[in-house]
Order: C-alpha cells, then sequence, then structure tokens
C-alpha cells in the first residue's frame, strides 16, 4: 500500500475517540488496533511510514501507544490533530479510571472485590515479569549492556539510588565505553545539570511533591508502562507512602480492565493521594510529556536518532530500564504472590504469554472473567 489519504479533522476526532473506548489490551493491542484502523482500513498512512513512526515513539519515554495515536493525529491534521487524537485517545479510559478509583476507596475491602483482586493481581504480575524478559532480549545485545544492567541493579539494590539517575548513569556510561574520545558536549548532560534546579523547585508542597512524581513518571519512564511502575513504587509507595504495595497492584490490575493506555494506573495512584484533584492532576502530568515529546521534537528525533551517540546513549538506558523493571517486580511479587494459588496463576499468566505466544489481551480477560468466578464461589460458599 503506497497511497494515502487525508482525514478530515471529525475524521480524526471520531476515529481516536471510539478507539479511546475500546483499546484494551496494552501497548501491542492498541498498536495491532491502529495499524489495522489506520493503514489497512482508512489508508491514512502507509504501512512504511507508519512502522518508522511506530519506531520513532518506541525509543520516547512513555506509553509508546498514544504517542503513537498524537503522531498520527499531527501527520493528517497538524497540531490540533495531534492533540485531539491524544486527546480522546486518553479521556474514556480516565473518566472509567476515576470511578473505579473511587469505588474502590469505597468498597475496596467487600470480599468480592478483595477475591477477584486476589486472582487478579499474581495474574498481572506474570505480565509484567513477561514484558521484561520480552524488553530484556530486545535491550541486552551484547556483554557491555549485560554489565550495564547489572551495575543497574547494583545501585538500585544496594546503594538505593534514584531511577532517573541510573538511567542517565547508565546512557553515559555506555557512551564512555564505547566512544574512543568523549566530549561534555554530549546531549543528555545538559538535562542531567537541570535535576537538581526542578527538584529544589519542587520540594516542600504536598501538591508539588505529587506534581513532580508524575511529571518525573512521564518524563523518564524509558520502557513504557512497566518503567512507569518503578517510579510510582518508588514515589508514591517508597518515598511518600501515598499508597501500599498491595494498593498499586490493586491499581495495576484495574488498568489491565480499563481501555486506555497501561498508564492510567497513574490516575488510581493521583485518586488515592489526593482525592479527584489528585487524579486529574496525576493524568495530565504523566501524559503530558508524551504530547511535548511527539508534537515538539518527534521529527527532530526521528532525524538524529541513528546518530551513533543518540544510539549509544538510548542502547544505555534501555540496558538501565531492564533492571529497573527487574527491581520493581521483585518489591511488587510479595504483595501479589500469598500461597501457592497465587504463585501458580503468576507462572500461568507467564507461561501463557512468553511460551505458548498467547496474546496479553487474552491473558488479561481470561484472568478477569477467572477473578470473578472465583468471588462468585467464594460468596456462595
Amino acid at each position: 500500500m503506497d497511497t494515502e489519504r487525508a482525514p478530515s479533522r471529525a475524521e480524526v476526532f471520531r476515529y481516536f475517540l471510539g478507539l479511546g473506548f475500546v483499546n484494551v489490551g496494552g501497548p501491542a493491542a492498541q498498536i495491532t488496533m491502529m495499524f489495522q484502523g489506520i493503514v489497512e482500513r482508512r489508508q491514512w498512512l502507509t504501512h512504511a511510514r507508519f512502522v518508522r513512526i511506530m519506531s520513532v515513539c518506541h525509543v520516547l519515554p512513555g506509553p509508546e501507544a498514544l504517542q503513537l495515536a498524537i503522531y498520527v493525529g499531527f501527520l493528517t491534521r497538524g497540531l490540533l490533530g495531534g492533540v485531539v487524537a491524544g486527546v480522546t485517545f486518553i479521556v474514556p479510559g480516565a473518566v472509567i479510571m476515576i470511578a473505579l478509583s473511587a469505588a474502590y476507596v469505597s468498597f475496596g475491602s467487600v470480599p468480592a472485590v478483595d477475591d477477584a483482586l486476589f486472582v487478579l493481581k499474581p495474574a498481572v504480575l506474570g505480565i509484567i515479569a513477561a514484558g521484561l524478559l520480552k524488553i530484556g532480549r530486545a535491550s541486552i545485545t551484547d556483554s557491555t549492556l549485560a554489565v550495564i544492567a547489572i551495575v543497574t541493579l547494583l545501585g538500585l539494590r544496594v546503594a538505593a539510588l534514584d531511577f532517573v539517575t541510573v538511567m542517565a548513569g547508565a546512557a553515559f556510561l555506555n557512551v564512555a565505553l564505547r566512544s574512543r574520545r568523549l566530549t561534555i558536549r554530549t546531549p543528555f548532560l545538559p538535562a542531567i545539570s537541570a535535576f537538581p534546579l526542578v527538584a529544589a523547585f519542587v520540594v516542600g508542597s504536598s501538591w508539588l511533591d505529587l506534581a513532580w512524581v508524575f511529571l518525573k513518571t512521564g518524563l523518564f519512564s524509558f520502557g513504557g508502562a512497566y518503567g512507569s511502575v518503578a517510579f510510582l513504587q518508588r514515589g508514591a509507595v517508597e518515598e511518600h507512602g501515598w499508597l501500599t504495595t498491595a494498593q498499586l497492584l490493586d491499581g495495576i490490575a484495574l488498568s489491565v480492565a480499563t481501555p486506555g493506555p497501561f498508564m492510567l494506573f497513574a490516575t488510581f495512584v493521583g485518586y488515592l493521594a489526593a482525592g479527584l484533584g489528585g487524579a486529574v492532576l496525576a493524568t495530565v502530568l504523566v501524559f503530558l510529556p508524551s504530547f511535548v515529546l511527539v508534537l515538539g521534537f518527534a521529527r527532530a528525533i526521528e532525524r538524529v536518532r541513528e546518530r551513533p551517540l543518540v544510539r549509544q546513549a538510548l542502547a544505555g538506558i534501555s540496558a538501565a530500564v531492564v533492571a529497573v523493571i527487574l527491581t520493581v517486580t521483585l518489591d511488587l511479587a510479595p504483595a501479589a504472590l500469598g500461597g501457592p494459588l497465587p504463585i501458580a496463576l503468576a507462572l500461568a499468566s507467564f507461561v501463557a504469554i512468553v511460551f505458548w505466544r498467547r496474546d496479553v489481551t487474552q491473558v488479561a480477560i481470561s484472568a478477569m472473567v477467572l477473578g470473578a468466578a472465583y468471588a462468585a464461589v467464594r460468596a456462595l460458599a
């Protein structure tokens, strides 16, 4: 297919709004839906162009499916099209997640809900572990990157370093190890120098603390939703105590059943931290960097992403992300694996995705049905 048809603004709005209500199953399922709808059915973009912009979105921090939607809207209808596509992709799921969060706060201790989540949480952990394996295979392609991943893991688990610090260090280390000569003109050093200034600005106010946690998550969550879990586990659970690890897992489980970006569990975290205002703030700030990166810099990134220095820095970050996700998986495991049945469910979820090649959507739906059945049986017992 080598022809493209320019859609109207109304077509872009209707398509992405409709997609916003049905785009369950995580980024792989959402990207497949967009390929079928945008390339095969509507012919807004050619196959080659869709794949090229998809590859750019994969190297950006944040949810790649959302970024792809923004990019498609931008290419077809300009800046307004990009904003409309992104917002309509998010809003239906965000509204549903806020409603689920409110119900969770009010009725979270209902035995039927606890029983359903008892099944769903270990399945979610298996999905995260399968994602870790997939990202690890794609990211750690040689011994240098393996060493960087190990050093990152030690920095996180032993030295308790901040995620942003270790990822910036991983980028710097990979460039240093592969370059004969390293100068201070590397593109990420100015950004590193700005971190303390930003951090100093936000310290001291609970709402600014809340804002910084979610903005930081959106800015630096390389690896998509799996990377963002790590940031919220460290920031919202360990540093600020806005919720427990078990509650974070509940939010992730709810996001599996909700249309929209998988990172909508940030909305759940924001609601538990500060009610409706916190949910809105979390949703806006965790996704805002995706709009800025795509609408402001995606075409420039498309031009420079193959330059050796940029490629090496991104490869170092990708290796560090593997260690980051492994760290958060280890942190989440005790809250999800409370006995033989949850362990078996987590293993079944992992095996279904990795070895049986089942789609994440199928695994998630199966876990939700099994959780509802388990809750029903317990209620009747």
